[in-house]
């Protein structure tokens, strides 16, 4: 069984489906890490000697970003949003959608952020009603 960091890769699968299970790598990257080291299309991870495995390895730890620092920095970036009381944040914290959805028809389909970041929600709310005791104790 091969493993990167966390995540058991899938055994009896092929190499550029089962590298998509580590996060931050999909299908795209996946072929190209195995077209760059010459793999080809049916080769099974069952097939990967450790070779094979310490190339992939350096390869993604080297060109990208994956795993946990990925996770870090969206959540950081999405705590930006959040604190800042950007329009971004502000949608995401009402479940609207962001880049100029429709909303008319389309209100299920945003990208649903309220169980990930349940305090940056409060935190907004807390903002909201601290401006609003301040423009009630300046009348």
């Amino acid at each position: 069984m091969f493993k990167f960091k966390d995540t058991n890769l899938p055994f009896n699968r092929r190499l550029r489906d089962s590298l998509t299970s580590i996060y931050g790598v999909g299908f795209q990257k996946s072929s190209y890490i195995c077209d760059t080291l010459g793999l080809g299309l049916t080769f099974n991870v069952n097939k990967m000697n450790s070779y094979f495995y310490e190339a992939i390895v350096v390869f993604l730890k080297y060109y990208y970003i994956l795993d946990d620092r990925l996770k870090s920095i969206v959540s950081q970036r999405l705590h930006f949003f959040f604190e800042n009381r950007r329009i971004v944040g502000l949608r995401l914290a009402k479940g609207l959608p962001v880049r100029g959805q429709r909303t008319h028809t389309n209100r299920q389909n945003a990208r649903n952020l309220r169980h990930m970041f349940s305090k940056s929600v409060n935190i907004i709310d807390s903002k909201k009603s601290d401006t609003k005791k301040k423009n009630t104790k300046k009348k």
